[in-house]
């Protein structure tokens, strides 16, 4: 098929639910503006469209009986019988005039290929997308190429299978197939026409006619050969961007010669020279087979022209090059014209010249056998070499053939092995080995002399925030930074390295005074959180610290380590951008947290966890829509842990996934047993995104509990689109795509959240209730509230308040066109047996 428009809309007929383009009809009714379409054609078009209603197909009896006029002679009424089966009921002359043949009751399989195929495929798509689709066919006629354009409207049948009306008419150029054909050489000839996609853009490109010539070089026959497409004979051909040189020849009407390769049935590959051209809408090729001489050039490109390694040819009489390589070319920086103009010696440094011209000028040449010696290249530099060569025949004379291995670089390895073994590829610190094997040593002097150390960890505050916002480059711009300004910030005597990510640490050694270690730490803080300048960017973190002193706080490297990183955790606890030195009670806190993280993995099997579920109520009924499912741990001996204490923890160590799967089962289950339509909102962690099967779960809870996707909200924040941006929102893709509604959580509290609304559609937004709380005092907040509101009204999404206390806060909200609310005032979180009650007597205030 050569080219294909197809229009798309909505389809609400359930008996014949097929998939639906993305095309619109704009693009069927482009090609109604242009010369190409007759009047008739038109008719027929306003006919369908003012027959449908809404997105059901038309009926028959409204498009065709008593309307197709004087178009009747080029329709045809076609009748679906099967998946692509499709026989035509009646057709007119001139449609008969273009399959070559009576139609009455024809299976289009009988028709030849030039237009069963065409035909085919516009019928299919007519079927698929419920819309007129546009084709043009071409066929061939003693010896002319003629181009026609086919209409296919499918129509509604009450008495069985859809029916569709196909509309040709004969273009008015035509093309002489002799004229194309010859327009190339007298080798190989082939006429192409070609081949579009249901878009309109070309694919592929299929054979009109081929000569006698080009279907021996291709070891078949004419009409074996006649209608192929190309990619089905040239298996190569996809690959490669041959099909796109053919586009460009066709639209621009020029000329393009190019190879391609063959596979024979002897198992060897052909070699073909193609010179193609534009005729109208053709495209004229010849073939001509190279492959004897593809042999002899492949001979020597596998040899020299394509070697890895650096070669070229010389005269052994006066040293000049006479052939070089692209390894070499790109290895010594001169260009191939440079190479050619230069002797051997003139690519050795100027002090060495004599002594090789005089063992060149020696009776014996010497063989080269791995010998060492220094090249000069383009750029002055001087690299070691090995050099192989031997005597060979090139171009009829002596000569000899030289391979280059050049070892500069491996005696680098070598020292940058050395160095990598003790530094940080990125900032050139000392890395995590050679920090630990310093500070056993400062350990040891803690134990021999008494000398006292600390040990500083640090943790860069928001550095994920720069990577997820301004990118990875940037993130390690910031790194380096961090690293030179610690630098500076050191004595010779103390030692700085980054143990990981944004993880750095120092040994300050030797330490008068504990105070010391608080004075380097104020200087360290204040220095890393004065403004960076990145490529641009105004970047500003801050760094929290932690301090363990030693002997005090551990005399061996390991205890010290744990210490201070105990002490950086309470730095970021405590608000970040400071320090802290190691205290006692910090092991005790670490203590009571792994004991609540044993607890916590013991939760979930023991069944200690339940779902409270709080109502969300609509501004304008007054109704329940919904409730959030809110997740709850009933501890046997330590009551009911607060989910600020364990939700973290979880997701820290990982069972937020199992945990949150739970919840999902849990709160579909439980949403069976409300009336419909009310919804149950499951909030879903950044950290549950990293499984690529949840897609696959929320599906399977949604089946298991029987619950309609539709009735299932997910909540997200911005966590996860600021990590694995594009996989979390192929995701978040997914499970639209089951029907499942998406909300954006604490939305405004962000960085990006505005942006996030322009990546996905989502289908509400959550108001932190930080904007809620003060409406009444501070009116930024009801602007922002306002803001909001309107924001999801003029983007088609519902807005949901979240922490309504008062009656007040709850009129103000429903006054700036929140659509929905949830809150203490409306409901506090109740478990599931209380939810009947809570419906009743929202009714009874209703009737009230």
């Amino acid at each position: 098929m050569s080219k294909t428009s197809v229009a798309t809309h909505n389809n609400d007929d359930t008996s014949l639910e097929k998939p639906v383009s993305d095309i619109s009809l704009r693009d069927v009714i482009s090609f109604f503006d242009s010369d190409y379409a007759s009047l008739d054609a038109r008719v027929i078009l306003r006919n369908w469209q003012a027959a449908r209603r809404n997105t059901a197909l038309p009926p028959y009896e409204e498009v065709v009986l008593g309307r197709v006029g004087r178009a009747g002679a080029q329709t045809a009424l076609v009748r679906s019988v099967g998946q692509s089966h499709f026989v035509i009921s009646s057709a007119g002359s001139a449609f008969e005039d273009w399959i070559g043949k009576q139609a009455n009751d024809l299976d289009i399989g009988e028709l030849a290929p030039d237009s069963a195929r065409v035909f085919r495929e516009a019928l299919d798509n007519a079927l698929a997308t419920r819309n007129p689709v546009h084709a043009v066919a071409h066929s061939v006629r003693h010896g002319h190429v003629s181009a026609y354009d086919l209409i296919v409207f499918p129509l509604a049948n009450r008495w069985g299978n859809p029916l569709l009306l196909a509309y040709v008419r004969e273009r008015q150029n035509r093309y002489s197939l002799i004229d194309a054909m010859f327009a190339a050489t007298h080798d190989g000839l082939m006429a192409l026409a070609p081949v579009r996609t249901i878009n309109g853009e070309i694919e592929d490109f299929q054979i009109v006619s081929l000569n006698d010539g080009a279907a021996r070089l291709m070891e078949r026959r004419v009409e074996d050969a006649s209608w192929q497409r190309l990619t089905e004979l040239f298996p190569n051909l996809a690959s490669s961007d041959i099909v796109a040189q053919l586009v460009q020849v066709l639209n621009s009407e020029g000329a393009k010669q190019f190879e391609l390769a063959y596979p024979r049935s002897s198992g060897q590959t052909a070699h073909f020279s193609v010179s193609a051209s534009a005729m109208g809408d053709l495209v004229a090729a010849t073939l001509t087979d190279v492959t004897s001489m593809k042999m002899r050039e492949e001979s020597f490109r596998l040899l020299f022209a394509e070697n890895p390694m650096p070669m070229f040819v010389y005269d052994p009489t006066d040293f000049k090059i006479i052939d070089i390589n692209a390894a070499a070319i790109s290895h010594y920086g001169y260009s191939r014209e440079e190479f050619l103009a230069k002797t051997i010696l003139d690519i050795r440094p100027y002090e060495d010249r004599a002594k090789v011209q005089k063992i060149f000028k020696s009776a014996d040449v010497p063989p080269g056998n791995g010998d060492h010696w220094r090249h000069l290249k383009a750029d002055g530099s001087i690299i070691e070499v090995k050099v192989y060569s031997r005597q060979v025949i090139y171009r009829g004379a002596n000569a000899r053939i030289t391979a280059i291995v050049d070892v500069t670089e491996q005696r680098r390895t070598e020292a940058r092995i050395s160095y990598l073994a003790h530094n940080d590829s990125l900032t050139s610190l000392a890395n995590r080995a050679f920090f630990r094997e310093k500070l056993e040593e400062a350990m040891s002097r803690v134990q021999r002399y008494g000398e006292a150390v600390a040990v500083h960890c640090i943790d860069l505050d928001f550095f994920k925030n720069v990577n997820d916002t301004l990118g990875h480059p940037i993130g390690d711009m910031l790194l380096c930074a961090v690293s030179a300004r610690l630098t500076k910030a050191l004595r010779d005597t103390d030692i700085v390295a980054r143990l990981g990510g944004d993880e750095f640490a120092i040994i300050q050694s030797p330490l008068q005074k504990p105070s010391d270690a608080g004075l380097l730490a104020e200087r360290v803080v204040a220095v890393l959180s004065e403004p960076y300048d990145l490529d641009g960017h105004h970047v500003v973190i801050s760094a929290s610290m932690g301090i363990a002193l030693a002997p005090s706080d551990g005399d061996e490297a390991d205890v010290l380590l744990k210490n201070a990183d105990m002490a950086l955790y309470r730095a970021k606890d405590d608000g970040r951008g400071t320090y802290r030195y190691f205290e006692a009670e910090m092991d005790a806190r670490m203590k009571v947290r792994r004991a609540l993280e044993m607890d916590l993995r013991k939760a979930l099997p023991a069944g200690e966890f339940n779902l409270h579920y709080q109502p969300l109520v609509s501004t304008k009924t007054g109704r329940i829509t919904g409730f959030e499912a809110l997740l709850r741990w009933a501890h046997p001996e330590r009551g009911n842990v607060p989910p600020n204490d364990f939700i973290p923890l979880s997701e820290d160590i990982g069972l937020i996934v199992p945990i949150g799967e739970w919840v999902l089962r849990e709160a579909c289950r439980e949403a069976t047993n409300w009336p419909e339509p009310l919804s149950v909102a499951v909030n879903i962690s950044a950290v549950q995104f990293k499984n690529q099967k949840l897609t696959a779960i929320v599906a399977s809870a949604l089946a298991s509990a029987g619950l309609a996707a539709e009735r299932l909200e997910i909540e997200i924040t911005e966590s996860v689109l600021l990590k694995d941006n594009e996989a979390n929102l192929a995701t978040l893709h997914q499970l639209r795509a089951l029907g499942v509604r998406i909300s954006m959580d604490d939305f405004g509290t962000g960085y990006s959240s505005l942006s996030y609304l322009r990546s996905f559609p989502f289908d509400k937004i959550k108001i932190d209730q930080s904007f809620v709380k003060d409406m009444a005092e501070n009116k930024g907040d009801t602007a922002i509230v306002r803001a909001v509101a309107n924001l999801g009204s003029s983007l088609g999404i519902s807005t949901t308040a979240e922490g309504v206390e008062t009656a007040d806060q709850l009129e103000r909200l429903r006054n700036e066109g929140c659509t929905e609310v949830q809150g203490y005032f409306l409901g506090r979180p109740a478990p599931a047996s209380g939810i009947a009650k809570l419906l009743l007597d929202y009714e009874a205030r209703m009737i009230a």
